[in-house]
């Protein structure tokens, strides 16, 4: 296969090398989140004697660990508002077609949307629970896998099951 090149960049080696095992990783997630609703993934807390004035929301234990493994992976961007000015995206269904429209080329791109819900996420309460409710973080990971099955020409499924 020859090799992509964009910008100075090697998509293929990027895929194949750089990104594969967090892609890897992460993409044990895909089923869990393949049905998941804002909901499921997190409940108010309310305090322990009635209701408070003050709710903050209780995450899932699979959504916690998921955040934290790619808030540490490579696949991190902390420029990722860099990337939704350069593609131009400013709505949600924005935001959805350039994942789905993602090419080789635009690695970066979904590095940056999977970014921005995982590190906003960590001070915006509801930022995690909004991935899940528009599916953001399961097309995001059913994409990479896309890509890195097409650059390597696997047809064995990398995803596992949590």
């Amino acid at each position: 296969m020859n090799d992509l090149m964009y910008e100075g960049e090697n998509y293929t080696e990027l895929l194949t090398i750089k990104y594969a095992a967090d892609i890897k990783n992460l993409s044990r997630y895909i089923h869990y989140f393949e049905n998941k609703k804002g909901d499921d993934v997190a409940t108010k807390y309310d305090g322990e004697q009635g209701e408070s004035k003050l709710k903050f929301p209780v995450y899932d234990s699979t959504l916690l660990s998921f955040t934290k493994e790619a808030g540490a992976s490579s696949l991190m961007d902390q420029n990722y508002m860099y990337k939704y000015r350069q593609y131009r995206i400013s709505t949600e269904k924005a935001e959805k077609e350039a994942i789905k429209d993602a090419k080789i080329r635009d690695i970066d791109l979904l590095r940056a949307i999977l970014s921005r819900y995982v590190l906003e996420g960590r001070f915006k309460g509801v930022r995690w629970i909004e991935a899940t409710e528009r599916g953001i973080f399961y097309d995001v990971l059913v994409k990479f896998v896309e890509l890195f099955d097409f650059v390597t020409r696997d047809n064995n499924r990398i995803g596992q099951d949590v």
